[in-house]
């Protein structure tokens, strides 16, 4: 038995050399790359060390320790023998640290050494891995290469964050709770060439190397309908918007894609033509539905919705029990969050009877593959967040397969990836909830309400936007399409519906070069009214990004570069050869004999060349 200071787990190979103090887990590589600082020293016993792989025990915490060099991987996992928490890997601000690369929703190129930048994460302290990040790795940027870190357990984690005077500094945190039988997780960090988008081509390869990646055309061989996801922009029809009329008005104009949302059933029971005409066009349609709060059968008309609304014994009974002997109150303070596995009867009536009365041929399951999750300590359905994961996978895949659905869900985080077709919320995120100078009449930047019926104004109304988001989640130069690099061949992606491409006055021209620059469809909201006053705008967006879709919708993202230095000229690359560059300059920008005008996005195929300017 060896106990505090003794040997280190020194692994070596052709390609990367580290050292491990078991004491601290302080991981060094030769270079003196800190791959991870640690906890306080701590007595460890029961080490034992072979070739390129070691382990021992962390006595004080009861976590055994399993780390081993593959080729350019770290894989090190820590299994516990009791409730509690480990904090590991820790990445202290280093000076030879360039930037963080995060998932934040579809990605974000985070300046290491930038204070508002450093700031800007620090102020959430935390975040939850499932929720706050759309998949579960994050990157490092050091110049010479790349570190990119894989979570092999994405639940119970909580990822922090600290301005250590102008850089940033983060910590990862799992907690061991006594709902997991086995109590363990891992990470993967793998050393790899510098680039933006390297992290994300790490993590796809993992998902293709363990199974876990199930592309488009998989998906459609099983729900044929979902090849109408192709080329298709995304639209929700209000009031006299969800009409035969309507249908027959963007048909004229050239839409032959479309996804179209009702955001309440009202409009497909009173509407029940609008559903025959669009299957009739091509086009998807579907109801919007969520198992995520219930409320009592008591509940005032103000406050309650239709899809929380079940029964009083799912109210009294189903909701979700905290560790502290709290209900977890439901969305906006109202009711509770519902026991996923107590929803499932209620889930299959209503589902079986909405889907005989709509005879839609999509589904939109709000909050589902939102990342969301809260473990259940009630006695009546105890349950992990993986468990409570499982049945929102089992409840989406029940849906899907028996009524042949093209199945879509908020956020679109990576566990739910190889169940659902298309997602809302990964290109713009909610944000600002807390924010009074988005939720006041009185202010420039009030984003409205979800009246009057029919075009409520938080939907339909465009403000500019509030200056304070524009760096952190708008600006170009600070986006990454990580999401589309994992799974553009897998799953369509695009703005959350209360921040659709139109929302923000100030922004639409830089939102819909984003757009074209990832082959991501615009969401939008419409009646007639609404139509009339956008239509050429919405036309032209759609011309020009419906064909590409089409072609380019079932090819991966297979590269993304800035071609100068401020990052204001972006290219992507889709399959082997199809290129758009997006000029979000105030200068035109030559690449490779063609003229790109500021503000304006090129593909080239074949040689060929086809521009869009908003």
């Amino acid at each position: 038995m060896i106990l505090g200071l003794g040997p280190h787990a020194s692994f070596s190979n052709k390609i990367w050399s580290i050292d491990i103090d078991p004491g601290t887990l302080r991981a060094v590589d030769s270079n003196g790359l800190v791959i991870s600082d640690g906890p306080n020293r701590m007595r460890f016993s029961d080490f034992h060390y072979g070739d390129q792989s070691a382990d021992w025990l962390m006595m004080d915490l009861g976590v055994r320790v399993f780390a081993r060099l593959e080729s350019n991987t770290l894989v090190v996992d820590f299994k516990s023998d009791r409730v509690g928490e480990f904090n590991w890997p820790i990445l202290p601000a280093q000076a030879n640290n360039r930037a963080y690369i995060f998932p934040f929703g579809e990605g974000s190129y985070v300046p290491a050494h930038d204070p508002s930048w450093s700031k800007y994460p620090a102020q959430k302290e935390s975040i939850d891995t499932t929720e706050g990040l759309s998949m579960p790795f994050w990157g490092v940027d050091f110049g010479k290469g790349s570190l990119t870190y894989v979570l092999t357990n994405p639940f119970n984690n909580e990822l922090a964050f600290t301005n250590a005077n102008g850089s940033l500094a983060t910590s990862f945190t799992h907690r061991f709770t006594n709902l997991h039988k086995v109590k363990a997780y891992g990470v993967r960090i793998t050393l790899g060439p510098s680039g933006p988008i390297e992290p994300a081509k790490v993590y796809r390869r993992w998902l293709q190397q363990t199974g876990q990646f199930v592309p488009m055309r998989e998906k459609i061989r099983k729900t044929p309908e979902a090849a109408k996801l192709l080329g298709a922009a995304h639209i929700y029809l209000w009031g006299d918007g969800a009409s035969p009329k309507m249908l027959d008005l963007l048909h004229r104009n050239g839409f032959d894609r479309l996804w179209l949302g009702a955001p309440n059933w009202k409009e497909l029971r009173n509407s029940p033509q609008t559903v025959a005409k669009a299957k009739k066009l091509g086009y998807l349609i579907g109801p919007y539905d969520s198992y995520d709060s219930v409320h009592s059968l008591d509940a005032k008309p103000d406050d309650t919705w239709e899809t929380a609304q079940f029964d009083q014994k799912l109210y009294n009974t189903g909701g979700i029990l905290l560790a502290s002997g709290k209900m977890k109150t439901g969305f906006l303070g109202k009711g509770f969050y519902i026991n996923e596995k107590s929803a499932e009867p209620y889930m299959k009536a209503r589902v079986n009877n909405l889907a005989k009365e709509f005879n839609c041929n999509s589904w939109f399951i709000d909050c589902d593959a939102a990342g969301e999750f809260y473990e259940d300590h009630s006695p009546l359905h105890s349950a992990s967040q993986e468990e409570e994961m499982q049945e929102r996978l089992k409840r989406i895949a029940w849906i899907r397969d028996t009524h042949h659905l093209v199945i879509g869900s908020e956020g679109g985080a990576a566990y739910a990836a190889s169940t659902i077709h298309f997602a809302h919320g990964i290109e713009t995120p909610v944000f600002g909830w807390d924010d009074p100078a988005l939720k006041s009449k009185d202010s420039l930047y009030y984003l409205g309400a979800y009246y009057p019926e029919g075009a409520p104004t938080l939907f339909f109304k465009q403000v500019p936007l509030k200056p304070d988001y524009y760096r952190f989640l708008f600006d170009p130069r600070f986006r990454l399409p990580l999401y589309q690099t994992v799974f553009h061949d897998s799953i369509v992606a695009t703005h959350h519906w209360q921040n659709p491409t139109l929302k923000f006055s100030d922004q639409v021209v830089e939102r819909s070069l984003t757009e074209q620059l990832y082959n991501v469809p615009p969401m939008l909201h419409l009646n007639l009214a609404e139509f009339k006053k956008h239509g050429d705008w919405i036309g032209k967006e759609y011309a020009f990004f419906s064909p590409l879709h089409k072609k380019l919708g079932l090819l991966p993202l297979t590269s993304f570069d800035w071609l100068t230095p401020d990052h204001s000229v972006q290219r992507t690359v889709f399959g082997d050869s199809t290129e758009m560059v997006a000029n979000f300059g105030s200068a035109t920008f030559d690449y490779k004999g063609w003229k790109i005008l500021a503000k304006a996005v090129i593909a080239l195929d074949s040689g060929k060349a086809k521009t869009f300017k908003p």
